[in-house]
C-alpha cells in the first residue's frame, strides 16, 4: 500500500501510512525503505532521506540497488556531495547501470554537466553498458554545455546501440536538439518516432516556442488529441509559453480557458504565470496586473509578479512598476533576489531618479546580492565559446575586439551609426 501511493504520487499519504505501521510495531523491511527513499527523492526532502539511511546502517539492512536508490535521494535532496561519496565508495567494478545512472543524472540537474561526462566516460572505461535510462539523463548535459557534437555523437551510439527508439531516449534528443539550436535535427527525430507519448510532444512544444514557431506549437498541441495522447498540465505551459514568446495572445488565452473546461486540469501558478506574461509582453500591462490581482492569495509568487515587473519596466509603466515592486518584496524570498532589486533600480534609472537607484546598488552591495552575469555562446568546429558582456576571458580576446573595432569604424565611415563599441 505504501509503494502504491508513493508510485503515484502521494508521497505525504505514504510517509504517514510509514508512521502508522511503526506504531503497530512492525518493523521497516527492504521494501519500506526503497518506497522511503523515493519519497524522500520526490519531496526533495534531505531529512527524510537521512533518516532513513541512519535506519539502514543502525539495523544493518543490505539490498539490491540500495546504493542507487541513496545517490539519487542526495543528489535530488540538494547533497551532491554525499551521493558522490556512496557513488566513490562503489562503483570500482560496479557493473550495475542503476549506480551509474543515478550519479550521471543527480550531477546533471545540480548543473555539474562537466562531471556528469566524465561519470559517463568512466563508465564506459569500466566496460558497463548505458542503456536508456544513462542516455536520457546525459543528453541534458549536451544542451547545458552548448556541445551539439557531443549530441550527435550519443545520438549516433543510440542508433547503433538500437536505442534511438526508446520514447526517453527520443524525448531527451528532441530536447537536445532544440535546445541546442537545430530544430530541425529535433523535428526530424520527432517525425520518424514510432512511439510518442506527452514529454515528446512537450518537448517539441517548447522547441518550436524557443524558437518563435508559435503557429507550428500550437498545430502540434491541437494534433496530440487526434494521436490519442492527451496533454497534461506541463504541456500547456509549454504552448502558452510558445505563444507567449511570439505574441499569439488571442490563441494562448482560449489554450488557457480550454485547460480546465475541456480537459479537466485545475490551473497552477506555472499556468497563470504565462498568461500574466503573455499579456505583459504585447504591452497590456493593466490587464496582466488586475489578472494577478483577481488571483487573491494563490497569485502570490515570485515568478507572476517577477514576469509583470519586467513587462512595467519594458513598457514604460513606472508608477505601477513600483507598486508592483513594492507587493514583490513583500513576498518571502523575494529580498533575497538579486533580479528585482535590479529591475527595480532600472525603474528610477529611467526616470532619472539616480538618488534611489544608488540605495538600491548600494542596498545589494551590503547584503552581498550580485546579478548572475548572462552567457552566450556559439558552436564552432564542435567547440563551444562562451562569452559575456565586456568578456576579457575568451582565449582569441585582443582578435576578436580587434575585428570589432573594425567593423565599427567601417559602419561609421559609411554614415551608420554602429550599435557596438
Amino acid at each position: 500500500m505504501i509503494c502504491a501511493l508513493v508510485q503515484n504520487g502521494m508521497d505525504d499519504e505514504g510517509l504517514m501510512l510509514v508512521y502508522e505501521m511503526q506504531k503497530l510495531g512492525f518493523s521497516d523491511d527492504d521494501v519500506t525503505i526503497t518506497a522511503l527513499l523515493s519519497t524522500a527523492s520526490n519531496l526533495r526532502n534531505q531529512e527524510i532521506g537521512k533518516q532513513t539511511h541512519a535506519y539502514l546502517i543502525r539495523h544493518g539492512i543490505q539490498f539490491n540497488g540500495m546504493e542507487s536508490y541513496l545517490i539519487d535521494m542526495y543528489a535530488k535532496s540538494g547533497s551532491i556531495q554525499a551521493a558522490e561519496t556512496i557513488f566513490n565508495r562503489t562503483f570500482k567494478g560496479n557493473t550495475d547501470p542503476a549506480v551509474w545512472n543515478a550519479m550521471i543524472s543527480g550531477t546533471t540537474q545540480n548543473g555539474l554537466v562537466e562531471q556528469s561526462l566524465l561519470i559517463f566516460k568512466q563508465m564506459l572505461e569500466e566496460n558497463v553498458i548505458p542503456n536508456a535510462v544513462t542516455l536520457s539523463s546525459i543528453l541534458p548535459a549536451c544542451s547545458q554545455l552548448g556541445s551539439i557534437a557531443l549530441g550527435k555523437l550519443l545520438h549516433g551510439f543510440a542508433i547503433r546501440k538500437y536505442l534511438d527508439e526508446n520514447v526517453f531516449v527520443s524525448s531527451a534528443l528532441v530536447d537536445m536538439y532544440s535546445k541546442s539550436g537545430s530544430i530541425l535535427y529535433a523535428e526530424r527525430v520527432f517525425k520518424n518516432l514510432a512511439e510518442k507519448n506527452s514529454v515528446t510532444y512537450t518537448n517539441m512544444i517548447l522547441g518550436y516556442g524557443q524558437h518563435g514557431m508559435g503557429e507550428k506549437a500550437i498545430e502540434l498541441f491541437h494534433s496530440m488529441g487526434e494521436s490519442g495522447i492527451n496533454p497534461d498540465a506541463i504541456t500547456f505551459v509549454a504552448v502558452l509559453s510558445a505563444c507567449s514568446y511570439t505574441g499569439l495572445i488571442n490563441e494562448g488565452l482560449k489554450i488557457f480557458e480550454s485547460l480546465e473546461t475541456e480537459y479537466g486540469i485545475r490551473p497552477s501558478t506555472e499556468h497563470y504565470a504565462c498568461i500574466v506574461d503573455m499579456l505583459g509582453r504585447v504591452g497590456r500591462v493593466v490587464e496582466a496586473y488586475k489578472f494577478a490581482q483577481k488571483l487573491g492569495k494563490e497569485g502570490n509568487v515570485r515568478g507572476i509578479w517577477g514576469s509583470l515587473l519586467a513587462a512595467c519596466k519594458i513598457h514604460q509603466y513606472f508608477e505601477l512598476g513600483k507598486v508592483v515592486a513594492s507587493k514583490l518584496l513583500e513576498m518571502e524570498g523575494a529580498e533575497r533576489s538579486t533580479g528585482y532589486h535590479v529591475l527595480l533600480s532600472n525603474i528610477h534609472a529611467e526616470e532619472g531618479n539616480w538618488d534611489y537607484v544608488k540605495s538600491v546598488r548600494k542596498e545589494m552591495l551590503e547584503r552581498g546580492l550580485m546579478k548572475e552575469i548572462g552567457c552566450s555562446w556559439i558552436d564552432i568546429n564542435g567547440y563551444a565559446n562562451c562569452f559575456v558582456s565586456r568578456d576579457r576571458k575568451h582565449p582569441q580576446c585582443d582578435e576578436i575586439y580587434q575585428l570589432l573595432k573594425h567593423l565599427h569604424d567601417n559602419l561609421r565611415d559609411d554614415g551608420n551609426m554602429p550599435p557596438f563599441l
